[in-house]
């Protein structure tokens, strides 16, 4: 028998979390979150907590990617969602998302799915 798809761990793990541990997330919204599923997408390889603070910089350029704890086989979605949505003040501009955009080669996110996924963040 195989593991569980991505999200279904998830969300079993932000139940356990809510329940475990002081989270921002709510008892509603995990409700919401359990009943109102995205589409599934295929697995990538995701780093699983992709905000700025796990984001090395240096003269303009992305040089590293830290703290791989989370990584593994995931919804890319979940990703994209944490790398544009955690930190809004990184976009100033629709200039800087649209550079996002460029560079990941990729526009395959609705504002949906962002709210979906970041709301899903606030168990983690």
């Amino acid at each position: 028998r195989g593991a569980a798809p991505w999200l279904d761990s998830r969300l079993a793990q932000a139940r356990y979390n809510m329940m475990h541990h002081r989270v921002d997330g709510t008892a509603e919204l995990l409700r919401r979150l359990i009943e109102d599923r995205p589409a599934p997408a295929p697995s990538t390889l995701i780093h699983g907590d992709f905000t700025l603070d796990n984001t090395l910089v240096a003269d303009g350029r992305i040089t590293g990617v830290i703290d791989w704890a989370g990584g593994g086989a995931g919804d890319p979605r979940y990703d994209l969602a944490l790398a544009i949505g955690a930190e809004p003040e990184a976009f100033r501009s629709r200039a800087d998302l649209a550079s996002f955009w460029r560079g990941y080669g990729d526009s395959s996110l609705s504002a949906a799915e962002q709210r979906y996924f970041l709301d899903l963040y606030e168990f983690f």
